[in-house]
């Protein structure tokens, strides 16, 4: 078992050999958390409405909750151990390292947690903290004593080569604890409250040594047999042991296998240039590369077909399924990622969400935040993987001359204009929001602009005449006729709209005419249409919706009535046949009080003429 150098105690006493880095541990810490939060945001987020939306038990749920930790915790470890190696500083002067303290702060985070909202689970957590706390603050003296003890029995000429903590196998408590020192001269072991050292042994008394790794290398024993005694430590950091080691040998001790000091040396080497040259998470060298380029013009264009272009019902905007779509942004990002062989493309996640920022006109911006954060951690996730199952060669391409097509057209230079672009936008959208004002109600006003108007006179004029309604007309309300483009015959999607001003939000109460495709002429065809219909409503309510039945004007109609997360009310009333199908629709949000007493005139009018 080879040791592993993740740290080292530096007792004040010599030169530890390594010093922290701030901003080196904080790069490295930096861009591992990358993936971290992005699997974070997938198992969190897309499983859960995944497995909702397909009604999946609490086990699976747990499954998906288990996989997740397990995740985590594979992460957390690589990361730890790949890290550079860090400094415990401990001295007689300094006292308990800071970085004790830095380990518990976020457990503190328990105790407010269990005053705001005491609950009983949480108690036994408290418990170990404040155990914990209390164990640091009694002991926080106890090794800068002995320090200072073991300092008074040094020469003034005499220079400490390694040092160490460690336990007496065998013994509990605060007397257990042992320093060790070896100097040019001898070797010493002092104890709390021994008024003289445990052993103060010359290097000619000492017959031999050993050293072994315990805890999958993480700590380590050390064994001195002096005379017909054997004496043994354990629970030494790797880097410390090794420092005592190094000198026993170079003092002629014999080491019971002379092999484990090299090996030793030689995994503190690679552990001391571990993260020295830690490749940038994005490098300007590995986004001026063909590749990189044709990575992001793939992505673009894949993503801009999954989005808004296909026909299959799924992507972002207006009466489109967004999950499906979700589901195929970590494959194509995979296949980017390849294409591209550099970690460097995850700034494609810049133009990515720039792809996305039209949904602002569609859809609530809080909602469309959220879909930009859900995407960026799946598109890590897909980024990460195909970049890793592909490495290009690294360097740097010969920049295209300024102003040149390909220099306008490059990665780099897509993902710098993406950049201002989306700041522009969401600041748009951060300023439009402060005034009370929508990116939605400029679609609406387009719509409103360009949509056959009719006269405000209390009835509906539905192209085809499937079906009509009335209403009472009144001040800031406008009637629209829409056509569709048919699917399956005439007036297939014509739509009559009575809405309020777009200054007032989406407001609306609609009267449309469908050919369903498949037909509707058999009752195991109206469940299954029942049945999306109910999982589509019940996405929009954010909780299980079912619907309920209605005769109106001698058709027998379902009809479904609730409300959202966002404060918006839905009404639907849909009369399936087996070609001309008819639905009521109203949505109300700023003015709910009237447009509600609207859509109770519209259905108690409601009148079929086929």
């Amino acid at each position: 078992m080879r040791p592993v150098f993740q740290s080292v105690l530096d007792l004040g006493l010599r030169d530890a050999g390594v010093r922290n880095e701030p901003r080196r541990l904080g790069a490295y810490f930096g861009k591992r958390s990358v993936p971290l939060i992005a699997l974070a945001v997938v198992f969190a987020v897309v499983p859960c409405a995944i497995l909702r939306r397909l009604g999946a038990d609490a086990p699976v749920l747990l499954a998906f909750v288990l996989a997740w930790t397990a995740v985590v915790l594979a992460l957390i470890l690589r990361t730890v151990k790949r890290a550079p190696v860090a400094v415990v500083r401990l001295t007689a002067e300094r006292g308990l390292s800071p970085l004790a303290w830095l380990v518990i702060a976020p457990s503190a985070l328990l105790v407010p947690m269990v005053l705001l909202t005491r609950p009983a689970l949480l108690l036994p957590a408290v418990a170990l903290l404040a155990t914990t706390v209390v164990a640091l603050w009694r002991g926080r003296r106890r090794v800068p004593d002995l320090l200072r003890t073991l300092r008074s029995w040094l020469a003034s000429d005499e220079t400490v080569l390694g040092d160490g903590l460690g336990v007496v196998p065998g013994m509990r408590g605060q007397g257990a604890l042992r320093l060790v020192v070896a100097t040019e001269r001898r070797l010493l072991v002092a104890a709390p409250a021994a008024p003289l050292p445990v052993l103060d042994l010359r290097y000619a008394a000492i017959r031999r040594f050993g050293i072994e790794w315990t805890h999958r290398g993480r700590l380590g024993k050390l064994s001195l047999v002096a005379g017909d005694e054997t004496f043994a430590l354990r629970a030494i950091a790797p880097a410390n042991l090794l420092s005592i080691a190094r000198v026993l040998q170079a003092q002629g001790v014999t080491a019971d296998d002379p092999e484990l000091v090299p090996d030793a040396e030689r995994a503190w080497a690679e552990a001391l240039g571990r993260a020295a040259e830690q490749p940038r998470l994005v490098s300007r060298a590995g986004m001026r590369t063909r590749d990189f380029d044709q990575g992001l013009w793939l992505l673009l264009a894949l993503c801009a077909v999954v989005f808004y272009v296909n026909p299959f019902g799924i992507g972002l905007g207006s009466a489109r399924d967004a999950v499906p779509m979700l589901m195929a942004v970590p494959v194509l990002g995979a296949i980017s990622g390849y294409v591209s062989g550099t970690r460097s493309s995850l700034a494609y996640l810049v133009p990515l969400n720039l792809l996305v920022a039209p949904a602002f006109f569609f859809a609530d911006a809080g909602v469309v935040l959220g879909l930009m954060v859900i995407v960026s951690a799946l598109a890590t996730v897909g980024l990460w993987i195909g970049s890793a199952l592909r490495q290009a060669p690294a360097g740097e391409e010969p920049r295209a001359a300024r102003g040149s097509l390909r220099d306008a057209v490059s990665g780099a230079a897509l993902v710098r204009i993406s950049g201002v672009l989306l700041a522009l936008i969401v600041g748009l959208v951060g300023a439009t929001a402060a005034a009370g004002f929508e990116l939605t109600d400029l679609r609406l006003a387009v719509e409103q602009g360009t949509a056959t108007k009719l006269p405000v006179d209390g009835r509906s004029n539905l192209n085809g005449g499937a079906a009509s309604l009335t209403y009472t007309p009144g001040p800031g309300l406008h009637e629209l006729v829409t056509d569709e483009q048919p699917l399956s015959g005439p007036y297939d999607g014509a739509r009559w709209e009575l809405r309020s001003s777009f200054t007032k939000g989406y407001n609306v109460i609609t009267l449309g005419h469908y050919i369903v495709t498949p037909p509707l002429d058999s009752p195991a065809a109206v469940a299954v249409f029942l049945a999306e219909k109910d999982s589509a409503h019940s996405r929009l309510a954010g909780r299980p919706v079912t619907h309920s039945e209605r005769v109106v004007d001698g058709r027998r109609g379902y009809v479904w009535d609730h409300g959202s997360p966002r404060g918006i009310g839905y009404f639907a009333a849909w009369f399936p046949q087996r070609v001309h199908s008819v639905r009521v629709e109203c949505i109300a949000k700023t003015e709910a009080p009237r447009f509600k007493r609207l859509c109770a005139q519209a259905m108690g009018s409601l009148k079929f003429t086929g």
